[in-house]
């Protein structure tokens, strides 16, 4: 028994430091990383801009860029950690776009989602344009420099406020009116096309003010919306491609517009029979065509899918624009005659070179629009539900004080919408 007793002793006394050691390894403080994100969504305008996200963590942290998110979110790691700044360039596509950034400590992972808006498809614009007016020669000279004419898209509407009296004539180098005539309800506007663009390039605009017509103001007004597009080569042809969606975001009525490097090549759009629709050369840079809606009929279902281009036709950006007005109307019997008319106010929301259009339910009848003489200054019939024509000064000049006052409708022509467009 005391054999006993003394075996249990030395076998305590052997053990002891196991125990203690034991004790000590279990009490052990282990830190658990932490880490902890003032959010964990993000959403930012189509603008560059950044953000400055609060980071909480025990340790030092890092960040990664998730592999499908390209190269329009950068980063920095700020305040020793406490703080993320995150970097976001343009978009410059109508779709929104999403990225990732994966931040890690030790073991524990956090997502910051970012999601960047598409540029607005439309949006209305307006630009301030700086002009001059002096004396020389005796004559009185409107001058706008080329620098503030190359601000003005293709398409936009130029409008001139000013009084109600006088004419202005804007003429090229060779002295010849391209533009003119005279204020209607306080404003004298045109449409600003391809071909003023190429006049204006170089040298602005020289105009001649006559008679007292005083300007108080200069603008543009536009809407724009970027297009996708893609290049490929296909059976050694450089073939450029639209979808149908993009195609389906374009007005008819809008200046579809490729803005390239250099005026080099040719670009051929072509149907599904391979007869082309629009084509052309690049000038100062831009080449533009009208999107009619025999166009928006060939593109409906498929898209541009057979856009060749030959020679170094290259293309930076392709995108719309459109100013599109809608017009109030009316119609009474008058005399037995059926009777279309248009307010002075209505007719002053025309530019000079805008296309009027009346959408007709059929393409039944004629209408005739008649000045003051009763002679006809536009007149026809619908073609597959539309009739148009183009707003040029001399009808600006008629409808300057009273309107559309006498528009004659025959045999069964009827109107369901009427509006102008650039």
């Amino acid at each position: 028994m005391k054999q006993n007793k003394i075996l249990l002793a030395a076998l305590i006394i052997l053990t002891l430091p196991f125990m203690f050691s034991s004790c000590s390894e279990d009490d052990e403080v282990i830190i658990k990383a932490t880490l902890e994100l003032e959010q964990g969504e993000l959403s930012v305008p189509y603008t560059a801009g950044d953000t400055i996200i609060g980071v909480s963590a025990n340790n030092d942290y890092t960040v990664t860029l998730y592999e499908d998110a390209g190269d329009w979110i950068s980063y920095e790691i700020q305040n020793n950690g406490e703080s993320l700044l995150v970097s976001y360039t343009p978009n410059d596509s109508t779709l929104e776009r999403t990225g990732r950034l994966i931040i890690i400590n030790d073991d524990v992972m956090r997502f910051l989602d970012i999601t960047q808006e598409g540029i607005p498809s439309t949006g209305s614009n307006k630009i301030d344009i700086e002009y001059s007016v002096t004396s020389q020669g005796g004559y009185t000279i409107f001058s706008v420099g080329a620098q503030e004419c190359n601000k003005i898209p293709i398409g936009a509407t130029v409008v001139i406020d000013c009084g109600d009296v006088g004419t202005i004539s804007l003429i090229d180098a060779t002295y010849t009116e391209y533009v003119g005539g005279g204020p209607v309800n306080g404003t004298f506007s045109f449409v600003w096309t391809h071909e003023i663009a190429n006049i204006t390039a170089s040298a602005g605009i020289m105009g001649v003010l006559r008679d007292g017509f005083e300007i108080n103001a200069v603008y543009a007004v536009y809407t724009k919306g970027i297009l996708q597009y893609a290049i490929n080569s296909q059976g050694g042809y450089t073939i450029l491609s639209v979808s149908a969606e993009e195609c389906a975001k374009i007005p008819v009525g809008s200046n579809v517009i490729f803005e390239c490097p250099s005026d080099a090549g040719t670009v051929s759009l072509l149907d599904a029979s391979y007869n082309e629709f629009a084509g052309g050369s690049p000038v100062n840079g831009l080449f533009s065509f009208g999107w009619t809606s025999a166009i928006a009929e060939i593109t409906g279902s498929a898209g541009i899918t057979t856009g060749v281009l030959r020679d170094g036709f290259d293309i930076s950006s392709m995108y719309f624009t459109s100013v599109i007005t809608d017009l109030e109307y009316s119609v009474n019997n008058q005399g037995g005659y059926t009777i279309f008319s248009v307010t002075v106010e209505e007719c002053a929301k025309i530019p000079i070179g805008a296309t009027v259009v009346f959408e007709c339910p059929s393409d039944a009848g004629t209408i005739s629009l008649l000045d003051a003489t009763y002679q006809a200054f536009a007149e026809g019939g619908p073609v597959n539900g539309e009739f148009s024509f183009v707003w040029t000064k001399e009808i600006a000049a008629i409808t300057a004080t009273s309107g559309i006052a006498t528009g004659v409708i025959r045999n069964g022509f009827e109107i369901t919408s009427l509006y102008c467009h650039n």
